[in-house]
């Protein structure tokens, strides 16, 4: 009976995982489809005013979202489950759309520009454990 009781929790919590990942999708891409339209606008402009930092962190945040709604769509296509390495290329982004919006102080780019090498660092390390464990063969015990 606990058991039974359990695994219906468990079902619950998962539909409502699902309910919340389907909702952050659909604003995430709603959030898309606003950057897309303000950038086409501001390239028909034609205005002086427009700067090479503001359509660099109009594009960068494109592709953070883009980034995000391909880890919500592997949510969805691998069982519930979310690759790390996606997280890291998330990470990336974002801090490369830091560097070229905030470029004031040498010492934070220097920093972040570190910050990046780690987790590239880290990219390469994560994908070299997959290779490895996917080559090494079962031991049938």
């Amino acid at each position: 009976m606990l058991k039974k009781k359990a695994k219906l929790i468990s079902n619950f919590s998962d539909w409502v995982i699902m309910a919340f990942m389907l909702v952050l999708g659909l604003v995430i891409a709603g959030y898309f489809c606003l950057e897309i339209v303000a950038l086409v606008e501001e390239l028909f402009q034609h205005s002086s005013g427009l700067e090479f930092t503001d359509v660099s962190e109009s594009i960068l945040s494109l592709f953070l979202c883009i980034e995000f709604l391909v880890i919500i769509k592997d949510y969805f296509s691998n069982n519930a489950e979310i690759n790390f390495e996606d997280y890291l290329y998330v990470a990336v982004t974002a801090i490369i759309r830091a560097i070229l919006v905030y470029h004031d102080d040498a010492l934070k780019i220097l920093t972040l520009s570190g910050a990046i090498l780690i987790l590239i660092i880290a990219i390469i390390l994560y994908k070299r454990y997959q290779n490895s464990q996917l080559s090494e063969p079962e031991e049938d015990n």
